[in-house]
C-alpha cells in the first residue's frame, strides 16, 4: 500500500487528498472482494461445492427474479417441491401461497419466515420488492442523505437539500451520477416512497465508483 500523506488533523478528524481518500476506498473494495471469494470458497470446501452450489442461482433464475417472478415460486421450482408440499411443510395454506406466488399478496412476515425454513434461505430473499425496486422504471423512490455540511456555498451541495423524490429510479441514479462527487461525502443512500432500501450507502458507492 502506498503512504498516505496527511494534510492536517483535529482531535476527531483526520484529512487527506481526495485522490489518497480513493485509492483508500478502492483498496477496501478490492479487499472485501477477496474476503467474500475465500468466504465462498472456504463454505464450499467445508460443505462441499455441490451442496455449495445448490444454492446458486441460475442466470435464467435470476432473469426470471428480476423480470417480476415470485422469488417464492422460483425458490420452490429450485428446491423440487409442489406448490402443496411446500405449503405443507411450512405450515400455510396453500391458496395462501398461490396468492403469493401471483403476486397478489406480498405474505406476512411470519409466512415468509415459514416459506424461507423450508426453502433453506434468509427471510429476505423471498420478498418479491427486492428485485421489483431494482427495475430502472420502478417509482416513485426518494433519495436520501446526511445534512450538507456547514458554510457549503450555493451551486455546490448546498444547492439542494436531501431527501429528494424522483419518479423513477433511473431518474435519481442518473442525478446521483451527475452530483456524486457531492453526495459521495453525504452517505447518499436511494429508498421507495416507504422508506423500503433499493440503494445502501454501499451500493451506491459500488454502482457510482
Amino acid at each position: 500500500m502506498n503512504s498516505v500523506r496527511i494534510l492536517g488533523e483535529s482531535e476527531d478528524t483526520v484529512t487527506i487528498s481526495r485522490d489518497d481518500w480513493q485509492r483508500l476506498q478502492e483498496q477496501l473494495d478490492d479487499a472485501q472482494d477477496r474476503s467474500a471469494v475465500a468466504e465462498r470458497r472456504a463454505y464450499e470446501r467445508r460443505i462441499g461445492k455441490e451442496a455449495a452450489r445448490r444454492d446458486y442461482l441460475t442466470a435464467d433464475e435470476a432473469l426470471r427474479l428480476l423480470h417480476g417472478e415470485s422469488p417464492a415460486k422460483v425458490w420452490r421450482e429450485k428446491r423440487g417441491l409442489s406448490q402443496r408440499a411446500l405449503a405443507a411443510e411450512a405450515g400455510i395454506g396453500n391458496s395462501y401461497l398461490a396468492e403469493i406466488e401471483k403476486g397478489r399478496k406480498a405474505g406476512s412476515d411470519n409466512a415468509l419466515r415459514k416459506l424461507a425454513a423450508v426453502l433453506l434461505v434468509p427471510p429476505e430473499e423471498l420478498d418479491a420488492r427486492r428485485y421489483r425496486t431494482r427495475d430502472p422504471a420502478y417509482g416513485p423512490v426518494v433519495l436520501r442523505g446526511s445534512p450538507a455540511s456547514a458554510g457549503v456555498s450555493a451551486g455546490n451541495r448546498g444547492a439542494w437539500g436531501l431527501p429528494m423524490d424522483f419518479p423513477t429510479l433511473q431518474d435519481a441514479l442518473d442525478f446521483v451520477g451527475e452530483q456524486w462527487s457531492a453526495l459521495r461525502a453525504r452517505s447518499s443512500w436511494i429508498t421507495d416512497a416507504s422508506y423500503w432500501p433499493i440503494y445502501s450507502v454501499e451500493d451506491l458507492f459500488h454502482e457510482m465508483e
